[in-house]
């Protein structure tokens, strides 16, 4: 009897996800099975860095053939950062290349080439304080930055990471994907459609572990937020920050953010509720502003670094 009230509980934080529009992003990463094998072989023999003059030929190739993409990055730079259309074409471009070069250090640190990534961090005392203690805790991430190369860089041994991860990629990609998080002790939690991965999920935050969750999409949920993000308003997930509410943990943002070449910068950020707010839902909702003026501040600094290639501001 205890299973099924829990059930109901932690159902109501995915369902309605029938009532929603199809998704405006595919969430798979292109290049075919062959591409990639190709490149994982060149990858564990050699500095990333040396692959990224290639990006220079495929990123025109792309905007051309991929318009949809490259047409609301350049919205996102006119509309969100007030930029003229020369220069949203140019910082469009911009944000191409980095991306490309984000993909390519993703799949380095998949096969195991990590020793040429650098990394410094800010927040590292919020992060150290959640690790001593044996509460679990959520970390809010996005498709910000490189938040992926971030748990293989950053192995934690104290706590176990479950990370939620939205099924698509091909099998070859999907098991070297699988084994990498492995060997960064971060287990890969696939969204089911009968919601038994929030189970999972809760689990994880009684033992005292890491669940990590996107927290800047949708994904098909009826369970969502209304924001003014970067000037206008867009809808992000809710269903996290109920999560965080109900099992009573904290909450972290997240950013892996490319300095140049290998280097990179991580950001921590607590994202605090009201404190005074005794009402779950509306604590919940705190969290989710929070979390997204995190990400405006981020996205400030590091304008080019939004890898959301869709249009994310329509209602």
């Amino acid at each position: 009897m205890e299973r099924t009230n829990d059930w109901r509980k932690f159902e109501s934080l995915g369902s309605g996800a029938s009532q929603e529009q199809p998704r405006q992003w595919k969430g798979k990463t292109g290049g075919g099975k062959f591409g990639q094998k190709s490149l994982f072989f060149i990858l564990r023999r050699m500095n990333v860095a040396f692959l990224y003059p290639i990006l220079f030929i495929v990123v025109p190739f792309y905007m051309l053939f991929a318009r949809k993409g490259y047409l609301s990055i350049m919205r996102y730079f006119r509309q969100c950062h007030r930029m003229s259309g020369w220069n949203s074409f140019r910082q469009t471009f911009v944000n191409h290349l980095l991306f490309g070069q984000i993909v390519l250090d993703k799949f380095a640190a998949l096969v195991g080439n990590i020793r040429y990534f650098t990394a410094d961090i800010t927040g590292q005392s919020c992060l150290d304080e959640l690790m001593k203690k044996n509460t679990g805790f959520i970390v809010a991430c996005s498709h910000i930055g490189n938040f992926e190369l971030s748990g293989l860089l950053y192995r934690h041994q104290q706590k176990k990471t479950y990370a939620l991860v939205y099924d698509g990629e091909n099998s070859n990609l999907q098991q070297v994907r699988i084994e990498a998080m492995r060997q960064a002790n971060i287990e890969a939690v696939s969204v089911c459609d009968d919601m038994s991965h929030l189970f999972t999920l809760k689990n994880a935050l009684e033992n005292g572990d890491i669940i990590s969750i996107p927290c800047d999409r949708i994904y098909g949920s009826s369970k969502k937020i209304k924001c003014e993000f970067l000037g206008r308003e867009a809808y992000f997930p809710l269903a996290p920050f109920r999560l965080a509410t109900q099992m009573n943990v904290p909450v972290i943002a997240f950013f892996m953010m490319k300095e140049k070449s290998t280097k990179y910068h991580a950001y921590v950020f607590p994202v605090e509720p009201h404190s005074e707010e005794p009402d779950r839902i509306k604590k919940a909702e705190h969290l989710a502003a929070s979390f997204v003026r995190s990400c405006e501040d981020i996205l400030r600094k590091y304008p080019q670094q939004w890898f959301n290639f869709y249009d994310f501001w329509k209602l």
